[in-house]
């Protein structure tokens, strides 16, 4: 009896980890999917384009509000984060840092929500298409900077920096770099969500702390290692070939 409700336990945990489609648009004869990863990065996308919009609607420099200090110390935080790796070069890569990191640690933590009665929703970060996307975007950032900032030439002189021999490995990074950032976010992001809904199912009166670490602590710092690597490699990409 207690192997049967283990058993169905288990099947339900695993359950929430299959997609989900919440609803299908129909566009020219081709039926589009929406599976419910996409729908929360939707409601957390539009989330924190409506808290944008209240912050900076009565910004003042006399008498700041409390959510303005907030936004002020997020940019400061952001600000430094990029002048350490990138140098120079940091300020025209401040606005994607700062939403990636805003973007990545709300879908961490999302599942803080579902305490609330009738709310079930998961991080989208546990999706490997989620977390490779993002990656790609980190990628295409990083060969920007390289071609703004160092023109063709200079990339192509990076690649054979500091011999020639290097070029396959300098070549081979532009693959494992994203890749290794999509699996560490997916990894981790995947085994707390999965330890998580064990622990809810099993014994859930001991939920609470240990959600404070895996849906708070640790999905804010998953963001900041995926945003803080990035700019590292950022930084790598803009630095001037010897």
């Amino acid at each position: 009896m207690i192997r049967q409700v283990k058993a169905t336990v288990l099947d339900h945990v695993f359950e929430k980890m299959d997609r989900i489609v919440v609803f299908s648009l129909d566009i020219f004869g081709f039926k589009l999917e929406i599976g419910n990863t996409i729908y929360v990065s939707w409601i957390i996308m539009a989330a924190l384009i409506l808290i944008a919009a209240i912050i900076t609607r009565g910004l003042s420099v006399e008498k700041p509000g409390k959510l303005q200090i907030v936004a002020e110390m997020l940019v400061g935080f952001v600000n430094n984060l990029c002048k350490g790796a990138i140098h120079h070069h940091w300020r025209p890569f401040v606005p994607f840092v700062g939403t990636l990191l805003l973007f990545i640690g709300s879908m961490n933590i999302i599942t803080i929500f579902n305490f609330f009665p009738g709310v079930h929703l998961y991080p989208p970060t546990k999706d490997i298409n989620i977390t490779g996307a993002l990656a790609i975007c980190s990628l295409v950032v990083t060969i920007y900077a390289s071609f703004r900032y160092l023109g063709v030439k200079g990339w192509a002189k990076s690649l054979v920096s500091p011999m020639p021999v290097m070029l396959p490995f300098k070549l081979l990074e532009y693959v494992t770099k994203p890749l290794s950032l999509a699996l560490r976010l997916f990894g981790n992001v995947f085994a707390a969500f999965l330890i998580m809904e064990l622990l809810m199912s099993f014994v859930p009166f001991v939920g609470a702390p240990f959600s404070a670490y895996f849906d708070l602590f640790d999905g804010i710092l998953q963001a900041y290692i995926f945003v803080y690597l990035t700019t590292i490699y950022i930084g790598e990409a803009v630095e001037e070939p010897e």
